[in-house]
């Protein structure tokens, strides 16, 4: 009896041993309790260029994993200020590994140095936008596309533990480093980016974009001022406001605007009208000034635009009358938002509305130079001169060319077109804009060896700064290269567009060119 009993016991115990060999549960708990993870870098999805230039990750820094094992002094005495060793050894101490960021180890040990991604580098911040603490995007890109890019995945390392929690030196570590497997590719391209950028270095606050115009592909997307990722807190306390994205914030628009006028004009059978502009005109009983106090004497359209002269465009608004400057304004999709994929979403601005127009004609007098109640964003700009550059009619902006989770790939092709004039008008168009850069107010645009045309705008904005009127410049024009392209520059409180905005855009298209656009 007493044989069989001590069998039995054992028998239970071979099949207790049996299930915890075999239970993967009890298995995992079991190599949970002799071994520890470290992780010291999360693993996200990429963001490409068009081009397959990668926009995150770009740079790589340092990172050194020294774990509790006897040697560890050695490793931290080779990275470590003395004013750290000690918290370092205290942990040592205490079972704990120590991270050390920025610095490398070059000897053999039980320690090791992983060399982990940046995720940012300093360019199209606000496209890409960032992400939180949680390893989650918070705006731009990595949030529209977080569900892609987020990853579960670690880098770090796996060691074997004794029961004080020190290393099991004989066993070694594991590492562990792998890839995300999800991707976004972008329109924009990184050459024309980093060109852009460094064109509005000396920008405080403002925007430019530059477009293809066949397509409505976002080639560059830059707001100023930039912001850090690594201290948001700033970004939130700075009166700048870094984190709004300028290029699709809707501000008072100016001259900019006279095209969309000319082109009602061309339409219509206008491109005859001339006027003498001697300085100002009365409208309602109300007098409206041109910029050149002293007059511009006879013009018609070609030298109106050149020249920019508000009272010829004052008038040409009253003789077209206020549904048929209205309806070219909604063609061009003046009012409206435009969601250009990837988080980067166009205000709608604002637009008077037909009823005002008709009921007004001071309204439509400041509608017609671009001021009033009008406001548009410089990615809604961008379209009408991509409707000039291509023939009468455009496609919508986007920003996003694909997007993969690592087995399928989703691709964006570009709008319908929309055609918002004939193509006789936009060739018209394309000329007196060429003439505007040469002979006119864009002539700091101007460079020679150069195809390119635009229009010069500063807006009033009603705001003072004691006895000064704050105004928004603008350079709104195109670029023919291999392709044509559409280029925006946008500055707050400036001098006038001319001055502060054309050479920009001159900086942009000399860039253009010498990369081969």
């Amino acid at each position: 009896m007493c044989f069989l009993l001590v069998l039995a016991v054992m028998l239970t115990a071979s099949v207790r041993v049996a299930v915890i060999g075999t239970d993967k549960k009890l298995s995992q708990v079991a190599v949970e309790q002799s071994t520890r993870r470290v992780d010291v870098a999360s693993i996200r999805g990429d963001v490409f260029d068009c081009n397959g230039v990668a926009l995150t990750g770009t740079t790589r820094q340092a990172v050194s994993l020294i774990f509790p094992s006897g040697n560890a002094a050695v490793a931290l005495s080779q990275i470590l200020a003395d004013e750290e060793l000690d918290e370092a050894f205290k942990k040592i101490r205490n079972g704990q590994s120590v991270t050390v960021f920025g610095k490398a180890l070059n000897t053999k040990g039980p320690w090791y140095t992983f060399f982990v991604p940046n995720r940012y580098d300093g360019t199209a911040t606000h496209i890409l936008g960032y992400v939180g603490g949680d390893g989650h995007g918070v705006s731009g890109v990595e949030k529209a596309f977080d569900g892609v890019l987020f990853s579960n995945q670690k880098i770090g390392a796996r060691y074997s533990i004794n029961s004080l929690g020190r290393m099991l030196e004989g066993d070694g570590f594991e590492v562990f480093e792998s890839k995300a497997s999800g991707s976004v590719t972008l329109t924009v391209d990184s050459r024309l980016q980093r060109l852009s950028e460094r064109a509005m270095a000396d920008v405080s606050c403002g925007a430019a974009v530059v477009m293809e115009a066949a397509t409505g592909k976002l080639k560059a997307v830059v707001s100023r001022p930039d912001f850090d990722v690594d201290n948001i807190g700033a970004a939130l306390k700075d009166s700048n406001s870094p984190l709004i994205n300028r290029a699709v914030y809707s501000y008072n628009v100016g001259s900019v605007f006279k095209p969309c006028l000319a082109a009602a004009a061309l339409e219509k059978g206008l491109d005859g009208y001339r006027y003498v502009c001697k300085g100002s005109v009365t409208v309602d009983g109300k007098t409206f000034r041109c910029h050149k106090t002293s007059g511009h004497g006879d013009l018609g359209l070609k030298e109106a635009l050149a020249e920019s002269c508000n009272t010829y465009f004052y008038t040409l608004g009253e003789r077209l009358g206020a549904d048929t400057v209205y309806n070219m304004s909604k063609f061009l999709r003046f009012g409206e938002g435009i969601d250009c994929g990837g988080g980067l979403v166009s205000s709608a601005g604002s637009l008077p509305s037909l009823n005002t127009l008709r009921l007004s004609l001071r309204e439509l007098t400041n509608l017609s130079i671009g001021q009033g109640d009008l406001m548009l964003s410089p990615i809604a700009v961008a379209v009408m001169y991509a409707a000039i550059v291509n023939g009468g009619e455009y496609r919508l902006p986007y920003l996003v060319q694909s997007v993969s989770d690592g087995q399928n790939e989703e691709r964006n092709e570009p709008s319908l077109p929309t055609v918002a004039f004939s193509k006789t008008t936009a060739d018209v168009l394309k000329k007196f804009l060429k003439n505007a850069l040469q002979n006119g107010t864009g002539s700091a645009a101007f460079s020679d060896g150069i195809s390119a045309g635009g229009k010069t705008g500063t807006a009033q904005t009603g705001w003072r700064d004691g006895d000064k009127s704050v105004l928004n410049g603008w350079f709104c024009g195109f670029y023919e290269g291999r392709k044509d392209y559409v280029i925006v520059v946008l500055k707050e409180d400036v001098r006038s567009g001319s001055s502060d905005c054309a050479p920009i855009f001159k900086n942009i298209t000399e860039g253009m060119k010498n990369l081969g656009f």
